[in-house]
């Protein structure tokens, strides 16, 4: 009789021992299941590419032949492509973001998906990019800045149309972040060398009234009765062609073509060194496209 009262208790034992190995059972395939996930994840974390290795060398050839083409051999940006190198909404980024843009393409802006290459390529080449945005991070700042502030308030006449936090001219371009992730070399040749085709386009005008009164400035908008004439001052005058008693291009040009004789090369590099420093003040600041650079 005592045996069979042991039964139940080793058919319960039984059956406990049966859970807890289907339990484990289960659980390490639960691990198998996610450890590979975890793993290939892991690896397709962006790695820094080496300068002058193999793998350097290669993810260029990548980058060269599937990104230049629209964002520029540097990653500066040209006609059909952005600035991925210098934008700060680049550089915020992290490795797996840069990679699902990379996968899925923006097809709003005509980007399209690179998965084809796989993930090891695509990987390679936002490594490659990291590489050129450190590349291209915070040149060396020369010149005597403080000087060089006053030279763009005083002799230079830079305040006359442009400004700078808000302060100085607001007809032609805001400059606060004119040398976002330029060299030295590049602000200086803006100056000393302005875009022909952007003067042009923003080019002086001489307006006279029949009453007597003349403004100096850019001409916004024009039809066949009208024009709308923005002068130095910035402020905007709507001028009937009736009135006109003359209307001819200004003796200067906006932007002047002369500063590399109005100024010396020590007054340049100031100048230079003040305007690098207040867009390094400014980390948020987006460069402007370089063919508006000019205005």
């Amino acid at each position: 009789m005592a045996r069979n009262t042991d039964v139940p208790a080793q058919r319960a034992a039984t059956a406990d021992h049966s859970r807890i190995c289907a339990f484990a059972l289960f659980a390490m395939v639960l691990i198998a299941c996610v450890w590979p996930v975890h793993g290939q994840n892991s690896s397709q974390q962006a790695k820094p590419t080496q300068s002058g290795s193999a793998a350097a060398v290669e993810a260029g050839k990548t980058f060269a032949a599937t990104c230049a083409g629209c964002h520029g051999l540097d990653g500066r940006g040209a006609e059909r492509g952005p600035n991925i190198a210098t934008r700060p909404e680049v550089l915020k980024r992290s490795d797996a973001e840069l990679l699902q843009t990379l996968r899925n393409g923006v097809p709003a802006s005509g980007m399209p998906s690179f998965a084809a290459l796989g993930d090891a390529k695509l990987s390679a080449m936002v490594g490659y990019l990291r590489t050129l945005q450190r590349k291209n991070a915070a040149a060396p700042i020369s010149g005597d800045v403080q000087h060089g502030e006053s030279l763009f308030y005083g002799k230079a006449r830079c305040s006359q149309c442009h400004a700078i936090n808000g302060k100085g001219g607001f007809i032609a371009t805001d400059l606060s972040d004119f040398a976002a992730g330029s060299s030295a070399a590049e602000v200086k040749n803006a100056i000393v060398s302005p875009d022909i085709d952007a003067k042009e386009i923003r080019s002086k005008t001489l307006v006279t009234l029949r009453d007597g009164k003349s403004f100096e400035g850019i001409v916004r908008n024009e039809d066949n009765f009208s024009l709308q004439l923005q002068s130095l001052d910035g402020a905007f005058h709507l001028i009937q062609k009736s009135d006109l008693a003359d209307f001819r291009p200004a003796a200067q040009p906006l932007m002047p073509d002369d500063y590399g004789k109005s100024l010396s090369a020590t007054e340049l590099d100031d100048l230079v060194g003040y305007m690098m420093s207040v867009a390094r003040a400014n980390p948020g600041a987006v460069r402007r496209n370089r063919r508006r650079r000019h205005d």
